[in-house]
């Protein structure tokens, strides 16, 4: 990414330690593979010898020359090359050191091993994700590495914000085992609220989120069948209608109306079905295979493949995920597009650095403090008129964020702004809220009074912690005026409507660029401006189905299957939030903000990466993975003594598997799980240093004793729904203290505080407001807590 996003990035490998992507997946020529090109396109490579005092000391001096250390070292790697925190710390005071971990150097799991397949079942997500009856299964991808990788951006952004003051570097931790749990909210924050958690599901048309096999491939549809189909039979099948569907006298049994269902479905092509759909607005989404990602017509039509030229072949590789008005991505200044061989520009670089003024970093100098302006007749450029900072606040102290965003992917975006010191000002209507507010209901039973429905959401209530919430309808001028003074007011915008809602709020970027030439504008719409899809409605499940990750899911001898965690989401949400911190600090350079695009489908194609990669060099389209993990020599998730008690295996070293279980053989394996309870079997083999872990339901990960040990839950109390668990931000840093959580705000409840602060509007304005029925802290048709029906 931040190659992409124009730094100089230098892959440092050494004779004793070379990455290990390098073997994994076909050649491409020059020790490039498809493993390796997939994550490393875009920088320069260097090989050093570090056990040589020649090569060790121009490590030094690429340290000294760098402005960030990104590493994910183990144990034994850092220690042999003195990349420990502290050690960083003292020897490069100017450097911003990044940590990818599993868990991080203390606790209960630290030292551990583990990959994607390990924290899949720690973190609660292979709990649920399976068909019922059978094994969990993991996604099928490499989700939780791109999320960690992703949290890991925002984090560096915003220690490279604070060092922008006073030139200190900072410690950026990111544990993957934490990420995956910050980005899964579905389970373990419901669990905290109901005491119930969700089970494996079958592919069933009567699913809220169903796979449904069309005839030449499968769907996704994100209502019941029992409602969205009916609605939809008329339209979409024209005269083959049951009885049942024109006359509601006649009845028919649940499984007679599946049957029919899925008959017809399967005798219709699934693009034909979801451009239907689509245009009668419900959201319905196709599931692409891998080639029909490569020849999507939305990608097409925005260009959004990258051709790459490898030593033995042409490749199309995914481009940009975030697109910004006025920085261009990825320049082929320094290492080009494609991946580098190994060593490729040791010389060169080498060169560069001893010529390099040590110990400030080459690539992200400092902007000038005169260009760090208050609010003016020219608008806000990106930080708040007061005396200059320091490490010891928010890196985002006195930042202005107004908040448009509905449901997951972009209310996580604010929310980590928000933990970085924004001030998050969310706007919402007493006309149409959050459809957050009451996604879900299943999981707000049980929970203080259910005639506040709207507050009782532990999904909107995780996602929207720390920020002030008010209320304005926009079909409203007045309104929208008052919309518009904000915007004027704010150092960013931030949204997540289908194309062209904003600008009929007058809200457009052309509109607020006008107002406030140096606000940030961010849109986060599933597919993008223009072309083919562009006008499509989504959610994660549409959004996951057309970037190709829904159909890697599911057994390997089964349909494609729904990724029950939405990793979409959270993906689109962590892109947009480094997207901002990075347009922000060029405000701050510059003056002038940019409008930042992020579509969904295409934030989300690159954790395909690899696949599509690998079916480019191949000519076939790589198997679904179920429970494989790409370079290990056995993986699998096997039951244990109990009922659904399971243990998953991954290992590339046979030879420890071998002093554990007597042999490498799957079989060996199984009988040795099935014979433990799943935590002494997973132990045994942690202890001979293979990855293993027991599947975790959502309860058990809230008393997990490695996130209890890190303190990585809070407990927050919240009016209408009392003290629950949420999770944390997915990054910690050394120096700048990240802010803590408060509860969500009901609806409304800071409008009059927000337009003062902000506008200077006095109270009696908010109550010809609230008179008119244009601002409140109730839904307009609720009466005394109750919705009311008309």
């Amino acid at each position: 990414m931040f190659a992409g996003l124009g730094a100089d990035v230098i892959k440092v490998e050494t004779v004793r330690w070379r990455d290990p992507l390098r073997d994994l997946g076909a050649g491409l020529g020059a020790d490039i593979t498809t493993g390796f090109a997939a994550c490393n396109s875009g920088k320069r490579s260097v090989l050093l010898d570090t056990d040589s005092p020649a090569d060790a000391a121009a490590l030094e001096r690429l340290l000294a020359a760098s402005d960030v250390l990104i590493e994910s070292a183990g144990a034994e790697q850092r220690t042999a090359l003195n990349l420990g925190s502290d050690e960083i710390a003292s020897r490069h005071r100017h450097l911003v050191h990044a940590s990818l971990t599993p868990f991080g150097d203390r606790g209960p799991y630290a030292g551990h091993a583990a990959d994607d397949f390990v924290i899949a079942a720690l973190s609660g997500l292979m709990a649920v994700q399976g068909e019922r009856g059978r094994e969990p299964m993991s996604t099928g991808t490499d989700a939780v590495s791109y999320l960690s990788g992703n949290a890991a951006v925002v984090g560096i952004s915003a220690a490279l914000t604070a060092r922008d003051c006073d030139g200190r570097g900072q410690h950026v931790d990111v544990r993957a085992l934490e990420v995956a749990v910050a980005t899964q909210i579905f389970d373990t924050v419901a669990y905290s609220y109901t005491g119930v958690e969700r089970v494996r599901r079958a592919n069933d048309p009567a699913e809220p989120w169903a796979i449904l096999a069309t005839r030449d491939g499968h769907i996704a549809a994100a209502r019941s069948a029992m409602i969205a189909w009916e609605e939809l039979w008329i339209p979409v099948f024209g005269d083959e209608v049951p009885e049942w569907v024109i006359d509601p006298t006649v009845a028919a049994s649940g499984e007679e109306v599946r049957a029919a269902l899925s008959a017809l479905i399967a005798s219709r092509d699934k693009r034909d079905l979801v451009e239907l759909c689509q245009l009668l607005g419900h959201i319905v989404g196709e599931v692409l295979t891998i080639p029909e990602v490569l020849d999507s017509p939305q990608h097409d039509a925005r260009g959004f493949f990258d051709d790459v030229d490898y030593p033995s072949q042409r490749v199309r590789e995914p481009g940009p995920p975030v697109r910004f008005s006025d920085t261009p991505w990825r320049t082929a200044a320094y290492g080009g597009l494609r991946a580098p061989a190994l060593g490729e520009h040791t010389a060169d670089v080498l060169a560069e650095v001893r010529a390099a003024r040590p110990g400030t970093g080459t690539v992200f100098a400092p902007p000038p403090l005169a260009a760090r302006a208050s609010r003016g007749s020219s608008g806000r450029i990106g930080l708040a008129a007061t005396a200059e900072p320091d490490q010891s606040e928010p890196p985002l102290r006195g930042v202005r964020v107004l908040d448009f965003t509905m449901g997951w992917a972009g209310p996580y975006a604010t929310e980590l702004l928000a933990d970085l010191g924004a001030d998050v000002v969310k706007v919402e209507s007493i006309t149409r809220t959050d459809w957050w507010r009451t996604a879900r209901r299943m999981f707000t039973g049980g929970v203080g009074d259910p005639d506040w429905l709207w507050e009782m959401s532990p999904l909107w209530n995780s996602v929207n912690e720390s920020k002030r919430g008010i209320t304005l309808d926009l079909a409203d001028e007045r309104c929208r005026d008052i919309a518009r003074r904000l915007a004027f007011a704010a150092d960013i915008v931030i949204e997540n409507f289908t194309p062209r809602v904003m600008a009929s709020f007058g809200l457009s970027y052309d509109a607020i660029h006008e107002l406030n030439p140096g606000a940030v504008m961010v849109s986060m719409p599933g597919f993008g401006a223009g072309g083919p899809w562009g006008a499509f409605r989504s959610t994660a499940l549409v959004t996951e189905a057309m970037a190709g990750l829904t159909g890697r899911g599911g057994h390997p001898d089964g349909p494609p299957q729904v990724i029950q965690t939405s990793p979409a989401d959270p993906n689109a949400g962590l892109v947009a939030a480094w997207a901002v911190i990075g347009a922000l600090r060029a405000a701050r350079r510059t003056g002038r903000g940019q409008h930042i695009e992020i579509a969904q489908v295409e934030a989300m194609t690159h954790h395909l990466s690899f696949d599509l990669l690998e079916f480019q060099a191949t000519g076939q389209e790589p198997p679904r993975r179920g429970n494989s993990m790409p370079g290990a020599v056995v993986s699998g998730c096997w039951p244990a003594a109990g009922a659904d008690e399971w243990v998953v295996v991954s290992t590339t070293d046979a030879a420890a598997l071998e002093r554990v279980v007597g042999s490498a053989a799957p079989e060996a394996v199984a009988h040795f799980v099935a014979a433990r309870d799943r935590r002494s079997a997973a132990n045994a083999l942690q202890a001979e240093g293979v990855a293993a872990a027991s599947v975790q339901s959502a309860r058990e990960v809230l008393s997990d004793p490695q996130l209890a040990a890190s303190g990585f839950f809070h407990r927050t109390d919240r009016a209408f729904v009392g003290e629950h668990a949420y999770p944390s931000a997915p990054f910690r840093l050394s120096g700048s203290p990240i802010v803590p959580r408060k509860p969500a705000p009901t609806l409304g409840a800071d409008t009059r505080a927000v337009l003062d602060d902000w506008l200077g509007i006095d109270s009696e304005t908010v109550d010809d407001l609230e008179v008119h029925g244009l601002s409140g802290t109730e839904p307009r048709g609720s009466r005394g807590g109750k919705v009311v029906q008309p």
